[in-house]
C-alpha cells in the first residue's frame, strides 16, 4: 500500500521524479518522420523528447541527446486526513541521460528509439537502495512507409490522440504512461510518456487519415506502484496488460476538422470525437468527447486494488458509491488565443462524469479525517487519487484549465509559461510556473514553481505539498 499511494503526490506540486513513483501529477504526419534541424536560435524547453533540436548528423542517422540535473524542494503541511507514511521528502536530487534516435537503413525503413536513465538521491533514503536508478524506455518501434501517404509502425509507440491540452477524453492510450519529469505541464507530460507496444497502420490522403492500432496482453497488469530493483523494466506490466484496439477516421467537412474514434478493451469499450475550428487569425476553438459504459471512478479504482493484490478481498468500496455499470461522458471544450503574436492563452473546462461529485468529496473527507481513522482506511482513501493520476483521469467531476505561454519574453532567449487546474466545486487549484532561459544552443537553466492552493477540506488543499520548487540545468550534446 505504501508504494501504491506514493502515486497520488506527483499530481500535487512536485514533479521531478521519485524512485518510488510512476510519474509525476495531460497526428496525421506518421511518428516516423522528425522534423528536419530548425534555423539558429534558442532551442524549445522540452520537446517531445525533452531535448534540444536535433543535430547535424550523418544523412540516415539522426539524434537528440541531453544531459539534465533537477533538484527538487517540497514545503510539507499537515493534513486533515492522515497521509500514508513515509511523507514525501523534502528533498530530491535526479540526474538523467535522455536520447532520442532516429535511424534509417534504407528509404522505407526507420527505426527510432526514445529513452532515458534516471538516478535519484532523495531525503532518508541510501543511494544504493531500490529504485536509485530508473529506466523510463518511452519508444522503441520500427516505421516502414511503402508510399510517403501510407505508414506502418510496430514497437513501443507513444499514440497520441485528441486536440486539448488539460484533458484530452480521446487520448485513449495515455492511461498507466507517465514518467518522471519536472514539468507538470500536460502538453509536456503528453509528448514525454511511456508509449504502447502494438502494431500500427495509418492512410492519408487531402481531406483526411485512417489509422488502425492493436495493442496485444503482454503480462498480467502491475499494481499502481512497483519498485524494481534493477530499474531496467519496461513497465509493460503497465501498458500492456490487456489487449486494446483503436480506430480513427478524420476527416474536412465545414473547417471542423472532425475526428471519429473507436476504443475498445476488455470490460470497457468507448467513441470518441474531436472537432476544432479557426475563428479569425488568433483563435481556435476546440471541443472533445467520449463517452461508453464503465463504472465510476472509485467502483474501478477498488477493483483495481483487489486484482493486483494492493488492497485485500474484503477490502469495502469507499467512499460508498454504486458498483454498477453506466454510461459515462467525459467532455474537454475550450480555445486557443494567440495573444500580440507571441502570447498563446488556452481556456478549457473538463467534464469527468465517472469523477467525484459533491458527496463523494464529502465521503472522502467524513471517511477518513481525524487521527482516529483507521490506517487501512485512510491509506484505501488515497490509494482512490493514486488510481486517478496513474490513469491520467481527473479526480472531479467538473474543473476548469488556463495555460499561458510567452516565448522569447522580454528579450529572446527567455520563455514563460503557467497553468492552473481549477476545481469548480471547492474553488481548490494546482498551478505550476516556469521559466527557461537559453544561455546558449547547449545550455538551458530552467525553474519551475508548483503549488496546491485551496481550504484544508479540498481537492487540492488536502495534499500534504503546499510549495515546491525545481531548479533544472539541461546540457545538450
Amino acid at each position: 500500500m505504501r508504494a501504491s499511494v506514493a502515486l497520488v503526490l506527483v499530481a500535487a506540486s512536485w514533479a521531478s521524479a521519485a524512485p518510488l513513483r510512476a510519474a509525476d501529477d495531460v497526428d496525421l504526419i506518421p511518428q516516423g518522420v522528425l522534423e528536419e534541424p530548425p534555423a539558429p536560435g534558442p532551442p524549445p524547453a522540452e520537446n517531445s523528447a525533452g531535448s534540444a533540436p536535433a543535430l547535424l548528423a550523418p544523412s540516415r542517422l539522426r539524434s537528440k541527446l541531453f544531459l539534465e540535473e533537477a533538484l527538487t524542494l517540497s514545503a510539507l503541511d499537515h493534513v486533515v486526513v492522515p497521509y500514508p507514511s513515509p511523507l514525501p521528502p523534502q528533498w530530491l536530487n535526479r540526474v538523467s541521460f535522455d536520447a532520442l534516435l532516429q535511424w534509417k537503413p534504407r528509404p522505407p525503413l526507420t527505426v527510432v528509439l526514445s529513452d532515458r536513465l534516471n538516478v535519484f538521491v532523495q531525503e532518508g533514503q541510501a543511494l544504493a537502495s531500490p529504485g536509485t536508478l530508473r529506466n523510463d524506455l518511452r519508444e522503441a518501434y520500427i516505421a516502414w512507409q511503402p508510399r510517403a501517404t501510407v505508414d506502418f509502425e510496430a514497437g513501443r509507440i507513444n499514440v497520441r490522440n485528441g486536440v486539448a491540452l488539460g484533458f484530452s477524453p480521446t487520448d485513449f492510450f495515455r492511461t498507466r504512461t507517465l514518467v518522471g519529469q519536472a514539468s507538470l505541464d500536460p502538453s509536456v507530460i503528453r509528448e514525454n510518456r511511456l508509449g504502447t507496444l502494438m502494431v500500427r497502420g495509418q492512410s492519408l490522403w487531402s481531406s483526411g487519415s485512417v489509422s488502425l492500432s492493436f495493442a496485444p496482453k503482454v503480462t498480467s497488469p502491475s499494481p499502481i506502484m512497483v519498485s524494481d530493483p534493477l530499474g531496467v523494466d519496461p513497465q509493460l506490466a503497465a501498458t500492456n496488460a490487456a489487449p486494446r484496439v483503436l480506430g480513427t477516421l478524420g476527416f474536412e467537412v465545414l473547417d471542423l476538422s472532425p475526428e471519429l474514434l473507436g476504443y475498445y478493451e476488455p470490460g470497457r469499450a468507448k467513441v470518441g470525437l474531436a472537432l476544432s475550428r479557426p475563428i479569425g487569425g488568433a483563435v481556435i476553438v476546440y471541443a472533445e468527447w467520449a463517452g461508453g459504459p464503465e463504472r465510476n471512478l472509485i467502483a474501478r479504482a477498488v477493483a483495481f486494488g483487489k486484482r493486483t493484490g494492493t488492497l485485500p478481498e474484503a477490502a469495502p468500496v469507499v467512499p460508498p458509491t454504486s458498483p454498477s455499470v453506466a454510461f459515462q461522458n467525459d467532455v474537454a471544450a475550450g480555445l486557443s488565443w494567440a495573444v500580440a503574436t507571441r502570447v498563446t492563452l488556452n481556456l478549457e473546462y473538463h467534464l469527468h462524469q465517472a469523477g467525484f461529485g459533491g458527496d463523494d468529496w464529502n465521503n472522502w473527507f467524513g471517511l477518513g479525517e481525524g487521527p482516529g481513522a483507521p490506517v487501512p482506511l485512510t491509506n484505501e482513501l488515497w490509494y482512490l487519487r493514486a488510481y486517478a493520476n496513474d490513469q491520467q483521469e481527473p479526480l472531479t467531476q467538473n474543473e476548469a484549465f488556463v495555460r499561458i505561454s510567452w516565448p522569447r519574453a522580454f528579450v529572446s532567449d527567455l520563455e514563460l509559461s503557467a497553468f492552473a487546474f481549477v476545481n469548480l466545486l471547492d474553488g481548490s487549484v494546482l498551478g505550476q510556473a516556469a521559466a527557461s532561459y537559453y544561455v546558449s544552443r547547449r545550455w538551458t537553466t530552467s525553474v519551475f514553481l508548483s503549488s496546491n492552493l485551496g481550504a484544508a477540506r479540498s481537492e487540492r488543499g488536502s495534499f500534504p505539498e503546499r510549495v515546491s520548487a525545481i531548479f533544472q540545468l539541461t546540457v545538450y550534446l
